[in-house]
């Protein structure tokens, strides 16, 4: 018994100065990272209370692990841009659009050092069995080349569909190069993407997930979904390719836009950068920035934002000034909505100095926890008075923001705090009453299918349904 109790009181003492390790050892880690403070002090208490869930926790979702990466970011901007300025054509900022503000002008200009260009032609397409055929049409219409970034490629019917379509474009000698996010295309494997690579086509995956390798990147995920066609015609939006993006089951609603003009060489700029983080390999040339004439009377400016970029976060950046500089409305349609402190202050305010603000969410989600905790601060928002829609017939997956009846966005880009810091993302802004007008139609059909939430509902809710938000809310930081 002796023994035991001796064994056991050394085994107690082991584990009490191992916590004292652990917490020794990640709190200044944590502390230097210079998060935002909520999403210091969730990790803080996270580690203090439970060291090893903790540890194992923030191994996993709390790291960046982009050091290198980013000093390769860095070699990688420097070298394409240097050879970037010699295959470009001179892309004219206007530095006055009808109905923008100078300042949110002044600002965007700074972020890229391009800004809106125009002479684009933007067609929006809410139905994804719509975007897949033209998507497919588009495939078989390329002479030289396609490149495809996406966040989830489903190994299902219509990602068959889409994987044969590529297939026969690389049988007709169209170079085809599709980079997929290694874990949200996870299902799509080695073996589902071996008729494409059979073909001549090039599949790669943006940080790979390797446990030997102690690589388990599963924190900082490439959400974009980009596709250019022969450097002179692009998509994006926030469709990916699978089944319920084509309404086969499950009925989704999302937005995607079909681009053609000077705007798709930063598209093709971007593509450029993700592939060379992920294989190395250099495309910067004149073959993929060919020379693109108008197409259309559209201003647009396509933004990268991700955990890479030590300065500026474009995206956050762009819609929190645009948000602060409104004048009769803000609409917003988001799946996942976990808003930051600025973001939530630049909604209230906007409200309470008469802005119109309307939020279209779900009314049910396919990350319940991402859904308590966003209805965590709708009583904030509806005292305020920001009116908020949830839909119930539909995922309404769409990522998009209307302000002013001039400007607009959509992409990859959720209106929560891991898109705007923690994935990769990529939104197209439009400067333009024309493409704002037709979004905002789109926006009202869509909330013609809802239910509004009022504070009279708000104030029936259970405590066991309130507790359930307040926890959620808790962890809002770290989703």
């Amino acid at each position: 018994m002796r023994v035991t109790a001796y064994l056991a009181s050394w085994f107690n003492t082991g584990l009490l100065l191992l916590d004292v390790i652990i917490v020794a050892t990640l709190l200044p880690t944590v502390v230097q990272q210079r998060r935002e403070s909520g999403a210091t002090l969730a990790w803080v208490l996270a580690i203090v209370f439970v060291p090893f869930i903790g540890l194992l926790s923030f191994w996993v979702f709390g790291t960046t692990r982009l050091h290198l990466r980013r000093r390769k970011r860095r070699r990688v901007e420097e070298k394409l841009a240097n050879t970037l300025q010699n295959v470009q054509v001179c892309l004219n900022s206007q530095q006055h659009i009808r109905g923008i503000p100078p300042s949110l002008l002044k600002l965007v200009n700074k972020l890229d050092e391009i800004g809106p260009v125009g002479g684009n032609a933007v067609d929006i397409m809410r139905e994804g069995e719509q975007l897949f055929a033209v998507l497919e049409q588009a495939f078989a219409a390329a002479t030289q080349h396609i490149h495809l970034v996406y966040y989830i490629w489903e190994a299902d019917y219509t990602g068959e569909r889409l994987r044969n379509a590529l297939v026969q474009a690389a049988q007709r000698g169209v170079t085809v190069r599709l980079l997929v996010d290694d874990v949200g295309s996870r299902q799509a494997n080695a073996r589902f993407f071996a008729p494409l690579l059979a073909a001549g086509g090039q599949v790669e995956r943006f940080l790979k997930v390797n446990v030997l390798s102690r690589q388990l990147n599963l924190n900082n995920r490439n959400h974009r979904k980009v596709v250019i066609i022969d450097g002179t015609l692009a998509f994006t939006g926030g469709m990916n390719v699978g089944d319920v993006y084509a309404g086969r089951g499950e009925p989704w609603q999302d937005l995607h836009a079909r681009i053609q003009g000077p705007v798709v060489y930063t598209l093709q700029e971007v593509f450029c950068q993700d592939w060379y983080h992920a294989t190395g390999e250099d495309l910067v040339s004149e073959v993929y920035f060919p020379v693109i004439a108008d197409a259309g009377t559209i201003h647009a400016q396509f933004l990268a934002s991700g955990p890479a970029d030590e300065r500026w976060q474009a995206i956050h950046t762009v819609l929190f000034a645009a948000m602060n500089l409104a004048n009769t409305r803000i609409w917003i349609e988001t799946p996942y909505f976990v808003p930051d402190r600025p973001i939530l202050m630049a909604l209230q305010t906007a409200a309470l100095r008469g802005v119109d603000v309307r939020l279209l969410l779900p009314g049910k989600s396919d990350h319940p926890l991402v859904l308590y905790a966003g209805r965590s601060f709708i009583d904030d928002l509806l005292a305020a008075g920001v009116r908020v829609f949830e839909m119930y017939r539909a995922m309404p997956h769409a990522k998009a923001v209307m302000i002013d009846s001039n400007f607009a966005t959509l992409g990859s880009a959720n209106m929560d705090q891991r898109s705007f810091r923690l994935n990769f993302e990529g939104n197209i802004f439009f400067y333009s009453a024309e493409i704002a007008s037709k979004l905002e139609q789109d926006f009202l059909n869509a909330c013609a299918n809802t239910q509004e939430v009022t504070e009279a509902q708000r104030r029936q809710l259970g405590k066991w349904q309130r507790l359930a938000e307040s926890i959620a809310r808790l962890l809002a930081p770290l989703l």
